[in-house]
């Protein structure tokens, strides 16, 4: 029997160091939670510099299948904003993502009236194609001054003197099909949106219980030692869930100090 699973929180914990004189080694923990009951349904521990992209679509992959659950809406912040990401949860899990816009996407993109690119010098430059790489739909735009010879003619230098340019390669830019077209889906902005993502504050007080449980400094070492911490912490937090619903007592089966009064 499918159940059914109205919104998932995405949380990704802060780092977790290990510090001595001379290194720092970070880890983060990666959670896949309910963003009602606040509770953890997948986690993993990873190097610092994992990127999110890589853990998520992973994970609620597994959750539909080991849990059978039906996935309604996946809550998380701009890290998670890539069209690989946004295709997975809107064309796999057939769900919505309530997935905040990361601007800086669209930071530096300048486009011409014509749809091309237009580079640091002010140039429009030339289409060249589309490619694809890795799953997605790029288009790629080249130099004028290298690749046009009646542009070249008319500057025949680049007022940024781009190292590309004197390379005799010149600069390029890709721009991702998918990644605009996935987003006009995505009602941002709107009063529900607004509402839902809302609850990905909830994520802060999933990981303050886990600091109760001694996530941030722990007294291990290695990756492998720090996983197992952390999912004994994820475990123990499920524990006391399961105690508290048993006992009559669901309106704490959040609250760990109750049940651990001594930490």
């Amino acid at each position: 029997m499918t159940r059914n699973l109205g919104l998932v929180l995405w949380s990704i914990s802060p780092s977790l160091f290990r510090k001595s004189l001379n290194t720092s080694l970070g880890y983060r923990n990666f959670v896949l939670s309910d963003a009602l009951s606040e509770l953890p349904i997948l986690e993993e521990t990873r190097a610092a510099n994992v990127v999110d992209s890589k853990v998520i679509i992973p994970q609620l992959a597994l959750a539909k299948a080991r849990f059978d659950l039906n996935i309604c809406a996946v809550i998380a912040d701009a890290g998670l904003d890539s069209a690989k990401v946004l295709n997975f949860i809107i064309n796999d899990l057939k769900a919505k993502p309530y997935i905040a816009r990361n601007l800086r996407r669209k930071k530096d993109l300048k486009v011409s009236s014509t749809g091309n690119r237009i580079c640091l010098a002010g140039f429009e430059i030339l289409y060249w194609g589309k490619y694809k790489e890795g799953g997605r739909t790029r288009v790629k735009f080249v130099c004028p001054i290298i690749h046009s010879k009646k542009f070249s003619k008319e500057h025949p230098f680049c007022p940024w003197m781009h190292p590309q340019l004197v390379k005799g390669t010149g600069c390029f830019a890709y721009t991702q099909v998918l990644s605009e077209d996935i987003r006009k889906q995505i009602a941002y902005g709107t009063p529900k949106f607004k509402k839902v993502y809302n609850l990905r504050s909830r994520s802060e007080r999933i990981f303050s219980r886990l600091l109760d449980l001694c996530t941030q400094n722990p007294s291990v070492r290695g990756l492998r030692a720090i996983s197992n911490h952390c999912t004994i912490a994820h475990i123990t937090v499920l524990l006391i869930a399961l105690t508290a619903a048993k006992t009559g007592n669901k309106d704490k089966i959040r609250l760990v100090k109750s049940f651990l009064p001594n930490i």
